[in-house]
């Protein structure tokens, strides 16, 4: 059995790596070269993925510190602590991904560098190969792995169901490099990773971290996209609030999109999968999905071989899985994520800084759980917050709509039938209309 990759991305390259080592013929074609392949900065990674899927740590990985989020205009910030053994790795993205092609490698997987997919091969309703370099190549499977702005699932037939491109305002427009510490100025001694939330009340985020090799991590993001002004202007007000922040830009400097939605409601079709960033995989509240990407990767080559079988009902098996286990819910932490990028900025300082939005409820959202709340927390939220009890309303309203998408995304069929895959899809994305 033939399977194609298209992208060097992590879920594809653990797809890879499971499907070869069964004896599957696996190759992976991507368009950058090997030393420029993925983003130039270093990226944070959920810990227990590294044991669960037997990937070793990267060399010169670390754990990251505990994040100082802050509200819009707010100096109070507040410290989401946590055990070092339970804290994110932070490795080098690229290093990383040369890691994951060496594995797949090992294991019987072909790695295709500066091999650019132009499209698909369309027969009879369904994927049958990609055209590279001017030739046909065919396949029994195509796995998607290019990322967000996927040129291949704009090609896929619309009853498909796959969702051809992402709206604006569900993807994350964000600024990132790494500079040198700015000469005599000290590292903080607390709050060494600073997260603003709607920083200049934006929607979006940006953040500055003090890194252990002295370097300065620094992000600018928006929601729906960022003009260079608005650019400007926060990396000058981010250099403000940060007098550590040099002017040299080390390495990175790019801006890129990232996906910060639910993940896609359809993700298979005859022959063709999506995986990762294609299939929006990140957490809706921070455009993390590295973790997510691996595991997804894990699940389908599982339900391959399982089946031995490519087949539409296999592939769906992979998105039950995926939801079950993984994506259902996101739909909790993109509501709440709408919800507070369109808030009033004050109200969300007063919320903040009043104790109503604690240090565990943060914790929760950003590494990617959903949000627990019992009658006892929420009658404590609504006592601390009472002077913004509107927003305490309109919170309570994202949440209550975000646990009912939850439970609908629980509910997906979990045998194929369109039918019932077309009715489940069309009630869970009206959630977000």
């Amino acid at each position: 059995m033939k399977i194609i990759v298209i992208g060097a991305g992590h879920g594809g390259l653990q797809t890879a790596k499971v499907l070869a080592k069964k004896g599957y013929d696996v190759s992976v074609f991507e368009k950058s070269p090997k030393n420029r392949v993925s983003y130039d900065w270093r990226d944070d990674v959920e810990p227990t993925v590294f044991e669960k899927l037997g990937i070793p740590v990267p060399q010169n990985s670390f754990r990251t510190d505990c994040p100082s989020l802050f509200a819009p205009f707010s100096d109070l910030p507040l410290y989401v602590r946590s055990e070092e053994n339970t804290r994110e790795w932070n490795l080098e993205r690229t290093a990383f991904v040369h890691l994951l092609c060496d594995l797949a490698e090992k294991e019987g997987a072909k790695i295709f560098f500066e091999k650019k997919v132009e499209r698909l091969i369309l027969e009879n309703n369904a994927v049958k190969g990609v055209v590279v370099d001017g030739e046909n190549i065919y396949a029994d499977l195509v796995i998607d792995s290019s990322g967000l702005d996927s040129p291949f699932r704009g090609e896929i037939p619309q009853t498909f169901g796959i969702t051809k491109s992402v709206k604006s305002d569900e993807a994350f427009t964000v600024y990132r490099a790494y500079v040198q510490s700015r000469e005599g100025v000290e590292k903080p001694e607390k709050h060494a990773r600073r997260v603003y939330l709607k920083f200049l009340g934006q929607p979006g985020i940006a953040w500055c971290i003090c890194e252990p090799d002295g370097v300065i991590n620094i992000l600018v993001g928006q929601v729906g996209g960022m003009s260079e002004a608005v650019l400007n202007s926060s990396l000058s007000e981010l250099k403000k609030l940060n007098p550590i922040i040099g002017d040299k830009v080390l390495r990175g400097g790019q801006v890129v999109r990232i996906p910060v939605r639910y993940p896609l409601t359809k993700m298979v079709a005859k022959g063709y999968v999506v995986i990762g960033d294609s299939a929006c995989m990140t957490v809706p509240m921070i455009g993390s999905g590295i973790s997510n990407s691996l595991r997804a990767g894990q699940i389908l080559g599982e339900e391959i071989i399982k089946a031995n079988s490519v087949s539409l009902e296999t592939l769906w098996n992979y998105q039950v899985r995926y939801y079950l286990e993984i994506g259902a819910e996101h739909f909790m932490i993109d509501s709440l994520k709408r919800m507070l990028l369109k808030a009033d900025n004050e109200d969300i300082k007063y919320i903040f800084e009043s104790g109503a939005i604690t240090e565990e409820d943060l914790h929760s959202i950003t590494a990617g759980g959903s949000l627990r709340l019992t009658p006892k927390s929420i009658m404590n939220k609504v006592c601390k917050g009472i002077k913004k009890f509107g927003f305490l309303v309109k919170f309570g309203i994202a949440a209550l709509k975000g646990m009912k998408a939850q439970k609908l995304a629980k509910k997906i069929p979990t045998v194929y039938n369109e039918k019932k895959i077309n009715k489940w899809q069309r009630k869970l994305e009206k959630k977000f209309n």
